[in-house]
């Protein structure tokens, strides 16, 4: 994200951010734009191939403060959202081995789901808890 670039003129109040499309992607910017949809109207335009610009234009009047605060929302939570994707995108595959595991141990699932399970160092202890349980 860049610099503040937010302008109110009497007639047409807005708030404008520029954003780097390499650091959150359009997905992000329609989750914020969604969440800030009841207060404001908003309209993602893309400037250049990795840069875009977010236009939020109130529902309601408001103060020039009460605009420059919920632009600092918005770019809180564009990059809540693209932290958030990242970080999905990160731990899927230990997601879903979690859930076939899981899935696996209630019955609901035919085959066994490939990969490691245990811990190798608890494995290994004598009165550790995969031994308390009964995986030894």
């Amino acid at each position: 994200m860049e610099a503040p670039d937010s302008a109110s003129s009497e007639a047409s109040p807005k708030i404008a951010v520029k954003v780097d499309l390499s650091v959150t992607g359009t997905e992000s910017l329609m989750k914020a734009c969604y969440w800030f949809s009841v207060d404001f109207v908003c309209e993602i335009h893309k400037t250049e191939e990795t840069k875009a610009e977010v236009v939020l234009r109130p529902r309601k009047p408001a103060s020039p403060a009460e605009l420059a605060s919920r632009r600092e929302d918005f770019i809180s939570s564009v990059l809540d959202f693209a932290l958030r994707e990242r970080i999905e995108a990160k731990t899927a595959s230990i997601r879903d081995l979690l859930m076939a595991k899981a899935l696996s141990e209630a019955g609901i699932l035919e085959d066994e789901p490939q990969g490691v399970f245990g811990d190798a160092v608890e494995e290994s202890k004598t009165d550790g808890m995969f031994k308390i349980l009964g995986n030894a």
